[in-house]
């Protein structure tokens, strides 16, 4: 795995961590506290993308492109003012498209007009994005040029499907062979700072967005998150930053952690870049970015520790063992280079890794804190290396047709079940996997099997 050179390009730290007025936004409700980081950081560099070589489109160069917050506020205002002559408020918008700063334009956008968005994941095969569609009665898709022939293709299975909003550029060829109404982004918001419209509040227990999951029944299941469990997840996470905050985002922003990430920068004052979506670029973006804090899914870390295995492997093949250890000193060192020195913290999500592949991580990047997350799109975050979130309610129940109990020693064993404060509000438009996913007394089944740690330390522990 190649190591890149630090950041080649002085950073002007006026734009990136513009000066900001001493305000305190932790006490105000989303929205507001949102438009507020919008005026509060106006200056500041807020979103990211890499630069694609004008001579080469195929290729990337060497640099990112930022847009200020100031121009991230705006267009997401106008924006949700154009969106309004196609979506009314409480409506369903479907968002499908690689990382980039229009997809958070448009979520932001649906939030200032309670617009109920509903991410859709890229890799989805058509039948599942047909019946995501359905399933929510989608009237409106803002997309990629990437996603935009699947949406036109699957047209004619969709009936509540009314608009496709591109982001990108679209060819008058496009729209006249569409048999539906095919918009470009800019026209959009362009129409938007022409006709205003009033924000729309959202209640606080109004569905905010629908995230959907794979399904035990070979459909997704669209979660419904509303406004108070969605605002939940950063109350405690954020307040103002007037030192270096940067977040670089790998993982999708369907996905529940790839959003949070950037809202919890936004929120900061701090900016985030967005990775191409190519591993094979992954390192070389992550050392253009050079990011406080990095998350990513096990099959980086997986790669990472294969790649350095067998590198020590190949060298230290017919040494001493003193030569052996030294040898591994040199190679954890250049390993540890992946990691940009200013990164203060790695998150681990998705799944688990190996106890091998942790102590690898503690090892090589030392200068990191290591944060393995264990956390669920129906309830939010639920552990951090294990141990228990803090205002999270829980208990085990016996599973006795696999041999876990509540009896079991030395510490019990059984199903998790949960409820927190971002616990969603069942699954749209399907009552079955909801009544089966709750108890009578609102607690989530998370379906994984733990086993409870509570003697001897102060805070509960789970090992999944």
């Amino acid at each position: 795995m190649r190591v890149c050179p630090p950041h080649p390009h002085r950073m002007i730290r006026e734009l990136a961590y513009a000066h900001v007025k001493n305000m305190d936004i932790t006490e105000l409700d989303m929205i507001t506290s949102i438009q507020t980081a919008m005026a509060l950081y106006e200056d500041r560099h807020c979103m990211g993308v890499r630069d694609i070589d004008s001579n080469n489109p195929g290729q990337y160069i060497d640099s990112y492109t930022w847009l200020t917050f100031k121009t991230i506020g705006d267009r997401s205002k106008n924006f949700g003012h154009g969106l309004r002559q196609l979506i009314e408020p409480r409506g369903y918008l479907a968002i499908c498209a690689a990382n980039r700063p229009e997809w958070m334009i448009t979520d932001f956008a649906c939030m200032l007009h309670s617009i109920i968005s509903v991410p859709i994941y890229c890799l989805f095969n058509d039948r599942d994005v047909a019946y995501i569609i359905n399933n929510t009665k989608i009237s409106v898709v803002v997309c990629d040029n990437e996603m935009l022939p699947k949406f036109t293709r699957l047209y004619s299975q969709c009936p509540s499907l009314r608009h496709i909003v591109c982001m990108d550029p679209i060819s008058k060829t496009t729209v006249e062979n569409a048999n539906l109404s095919i918009h470009y982004m800019t026209d959009i918001e362009r129409y938007g700072t022409m006709k205003y419209y009033e924000s729309v509040p959202i209640g606080q227990t109004d569905c905010l967005t629908i995230i959907y999951t794979s399904g035990s029944s070979g459909f997704p299941k669209g979660v419904i998150i509303n406004k108070d469990a969605f605002w939940s997840n950063f109350l405690r996470c954020y307040s103002p930053s007037y030192s270096e905050y940067v977040s670089f985002v790998y993982e999708p922003l369907a996905w529940s952690s790839g959003r949070k990430s950037v809202i919890i920068a936004f929120l900061c004052g701090g900016r985030t870049g967005f990775s191409s979506g190519d591993v094979s670029r992954l390192m070389e973006e992550m050392a253009l970015v050079r990011p406080t804090q990095f998350g990513g899914p096990p099959t980086i870390w997986n790669k990472i520790y294969s790649e350095f295995k067998a590198a020590l492997s190949l060298a230290t093949a017919n040494l001493t063992p003193d030569a052996t250890a030294v040898e591994k000193a040199h190679l954890l060192k250049q390993f540890s280079k992946l990691i940009p020195r200013r990164c203060r913290s790695i998150s681990i999500g998705g799944a688990m890794v190996s106890s091998a592949v942790l102590d690898f991580m503690r090892e090589c990047f030392s200068h990191c804190l290591i944060y393995e997350t264990y956390g669920i799109t129906e309830c939010g975050s639920v552990a951090v290396n294990n141990f228990l979130e803090n205002k999270l309610n829980y208990r085990l129940e016996s599973v006795p047709e696999m041999g876990y109990t509540l009896d079991d020693k030395p510490f019990p064993r059984g199903e998790f079940l949960v409820k927190t404060e971002q616990l969603f509000s069942g699954y749209i438009n399907n009552t079955d996997e909801t009544r089966a996913a709750l108890t009578e007394d609102g607690f989530f089944r998370t379906g994984d099997i733990v086993e409870l740690h509570t003697r001897l330390i102060r805070k509960p522990r789970v090992r999944v």
